[in-house]
Parts: C-alpha cells; structure tokens; sequence
C-alpha cells in the first residue's frame, strides 16, 4: 500500500508555544502558525488570506518550537495529524494539526506601506 504524508508550511508564529513535560519525561510544545495566500483577483488586485495550523513537535524539537516568538516567520517540515475529541458541550470536535519534523527560522518581511492583510480563511 502506498501512503505519503509530508507536509511543507511556511508562516508566521502567532501564538507562542506551549510546552509540556508528560510523566514519561518526553516534552511536548504547540505553537500556532498563520499561513499567508495569496490570490490574484479577477479586477488585478492581489487578496491576502490567512491559514492557521497548530504545530506541534516533540522532545528536541519541542524545544525549538518553544523559543519561537510571535511574529517570526518559520519553515515546518512535517506530517499531517487527524485528532478528535468529544467537547464539554457533548458535540465531536476535530482538528488538523502538523507534527513537525524539521524547523527553520526564516526572516519574515514587514507590512510594506499600502498592504493590506485579510483574516479570512
């Protein structure tokens, strides 16, 4: 059977890690990532939308992960994981996260003047 499940994101940090040690002694850290797209309208202008992603690494890269701070950009090399979970209010929930593999600081331009940046996703 084949199967393939490799993902390669780049983004921005928007929510700081948070990291964990389980009982076992392994370390766990999750930092969210917003994933910029941009998309060439029909009228010419460029629409920037934003993707957001969990990461999430384990042990030495948990400790990466933890030293990122919101606004760097990052370069995640990793898989894609399918969690789900039964919420407080009864109803299943789901969630796509990337376990990440490999982690790579990228230095992240600034806003240029005049661009405009939307939240949907």
């Amino acid at each position: 059977m084949i199967s393939m499940n490799q993902v390669q994101i780049l983004g921005k940090v928007t929510f700081e890690a948070r990291t964990r040690e389980l009982k076992n002694g392994n370390k766990v850290a999750t930092l969210g990532l917003g994933i910029p797209e941009h998309i060439h309208k029909k009228n010419g202008d460029w629409e920037t939308r934003m993707h957001f992603v969990d990461v999430t690494g384990w042990d030495r890269l948990a400790e990466q992960l933890g030293k990122r701070r919101k606004g760097e950009g990052l370069l995640i090399l990793g898989s894609l994981q399918y969690e789900s979970w039964e919420g407080k209010d009864g109803k299943k929930q789901s969630k796509v996260k990337v376990k990440a593999q490999r982690v790579q600081e990228i230095p992240w331009p600034e806003k240029q003047e005049g661009q405009r940046e939307s939240t949907a996703s």
